[in-house]
């Protein structure tokens, strides 16, 4: 009985990093919003489990996922962390939202593609620092 509560707390206590990694994640795209200029951002993901025997693979995919995103919007990224949740990247564009929410797609249709790498766009409000996520039904792409 003793160690299902304690699995239950590491469990809770684990989604609880993860949550807070993910607010992180948040704060640090709407500061790199406020100091940068563009158009809009585009936000490369791998969330991995911490201490997986893989975390190493997965540094590797995704920086594989990078140098490809990277090549696609011809940019180099803003940002790239690592955090309780897994890696991320930033890429600030040029582009108009719409138009890097259509070339992220593109990418993600690509059959080298790994699925386990999420890409999401935002839109930047400038100086406000605010951003809007750009869905994927916008550009009539489904995954």
């Amino acid at each position: 009985m003793s160690t299902a509560l304690a699995k239950r707390a590491s469990v809770r206590a684990e989604e609880a990093r993860v949550l807070e990694a993910r607010e992180h994640r948040n704060k640090v795209r709407q500061e790199l919003a406020r100091n940068t200029s563009g158009r809009s951002l585009v936000e490369l993901s791998l969330d991995v489990a911490r201490g997986a025997a893989s975390n190493e693979d997965a540094g590797h995919l995704f920086l594989a996922g990078l140098q490809q995103v990277e090549t696609e919007l011809g940019v180099a990224p803003s940002e790239m962390l690592e955090d309780a949740a897994g890696f991320y990247g930033l890429f600030v564009t040029e582009l108009p939202a719409l138009l890097a929410r259509r070339r992220a797609s593109r990418i993600e249709g690509q059959a080298a593609w790994d699925r386990h790498l999420v890409l999401e766009c935002y839109g930047l409000a400038g100086t406000l620092g605010t951003t809007g996520k750009v869905p994927r039904e916008a550009v009539g792409a489904s995954r």
